[in-house]
């Protein structure tokens, strides 16, 4: 029988915190799937419902959730194959009156047969801890922020002179104050908590940060990224973090369109032609490249930016241009990370700053953990792996910043 028309076995799966639902079907590429029978479960007894019930071969869709990825990781290393699809699969698939387990893991199996899913990568290894990682310290600012700004608004509140934004000098001001009203211990119990809210999200915040700058610090990918001005540590860890695999971009636009940076288009009708920029793709990503673009735009002097700062002249919106920025930043990693060009010497100087203060956060400690003495030292080791002297002059000067 040929691979077109052989039947296999293809379970959708609708999961939850405890209790999963099974749909086992029967298809062949190019027709519905026939379901063959429902199985409800826990996720303790997966494995063992999985080598009871389904067969060797199968394969498992389930959409991503926040235990998408581990069951996804269990099936793999019980011998079962397993794909994450985008978690809008069941969108508009489901009658109001018709919504249960059985079903949904029923229209998943559905969905995944006739095509046009999207499937979510699993992150692997090390990828996945980078992305806890990362996940922990988009927390830790966000906490530090909101404790931040719940200190300032006691303060307006209660006609403070309003304090600094670094924790020391917004912790010494504001007892001051306190001080010199002469409160009592209940009067300042509410501020004394603020205080004691905001300092743990800080020094989370910061363990989190020091851990990310020695990620990075030994990372090869990370520290390339880095060439970019406007990316430094924070934003370059994310890139690669999720990324992961840049060839599984075969293009610069499929990653532009992965992180949201593309435009939308409608072509229906009389309309043609694009539109506002995709809500769809990795929020946390584009916000972040938006952010290292607008670095990049008030000091870059590459083509690229004289570019961007022309657009700005003509009267193009700010976000339009300073978004363009960000999507030809983002091609720019791409190329950077698939090794096609020979390094671009141009932004060599702010380079090496970054990595002297990448060097100086992780101290002599850290440096020691890479193998290196000095920051000098490892300023240099870096320099001389993407920028060799023997690079013709031609190569040096780069061709990307008008990518």
């Amino acid at each position: 029988m040929s691979k077109t028309t052989q039947a296999v076995t293809l379970v959708g799966m609708d999961a939850h915190s405890e209790k999963i639902a099974l749909c086992v079907t029967l298809w062949r590429h190019g027709s519905e799937p026939t379901v063959v029978k429902n199985i409800t479960t826990t996720l303790d007894a997966m494995e063992a419902t999985y080598r009871r019930h389904i067969p060797a071969g199968s394969l498992t869709v389930l959409e991503a959730s926040t235990n998408a990825f581990a069951i996804a990781g269990r099936l793999a290393t019980a011998g079962f194959g397993a794909k994450v699809l985008a978690s809008d699969t069941l969108a508009g698939m489901s009658r109001g009156d018709r919504i249960n387990d059985r079903i949904d893991a029923q229209n998943l199996a559905t969905a995944y047969a006739r095509g046009g899913t999207r499937e979510v990568l699993v992150p692997t290894g090390v990828f996945a801890e980078w992305r806890d990682v990362w996940f922990g310290y988009r927390n830790a600012v966000k906490d530090s922020v909101k404790w931040s700004n719940r200190i300032w608004g006691f303060c307006s509140g209660h006609g403070f002179k309003l304090p600094k934004a670094q924790f020391k000098k917004k912790e010494t001001e504001v007892r001051a104050q306190v001080a010199a009203l002469g409160w009592k211990e209940s009067e300042a119990f509410h501020i004394d908590m603020l205080l004691k809210e905001y300092g743990h999200a800080c020094e989370v915040r910061k363990t989190y940060q020091s851990r990310i700058e020695r990620i990075v610090a030994g990372n090869a990918e990370m520290t390339k990224v880095m060439q970019i001005l406007g990316i430094r540590f924070i934003v370059a860890f994310a890139l690669v973090t999720f990324i992961e695999d840049v060839r599984r971009f075969p293009s610069a636009k499929k990653l532009v369109s992965y992180i949201g940076l593309n435009p939308t288009v409608c072509t229906t009708g009389k309309d043609a032609g694009p539109r506002g920029m995709s809500r769809y793709g990795r929020k946390d990503l584009k916000a972040l490249m938006v952010e290292a673009a607008q670095c990049a735009l008030r000091r870059g002097g590459s083509d690229m930016h004289k570019w961007a700062r022309r657009k700005a002249a003509e009267k193009k919106h700010a976000n339009i241009v300073v978004c363009a920025l960000a999507r030809k930043m983002v091609c720019y990693a791409w190329h950077i990370l698939m090794g096609h060009p020979a390094p671009n010497a141009e932004p060599e100087a702010s380079f090496k700053l970054k990595l002297a203060k990448l060097a100086n956060t992780l101290g002599k400690e850290g440096m020691a953990g890479l193998g290196y003495k000095a920051t000098g030292e490892y300023v240099n080791a870096v320099c001389e792996r993407l920028y060799p002297p023997q690079t013709p002059p031609e190569l040096r000067t780069g061709t990307l910043a008008s990518a």
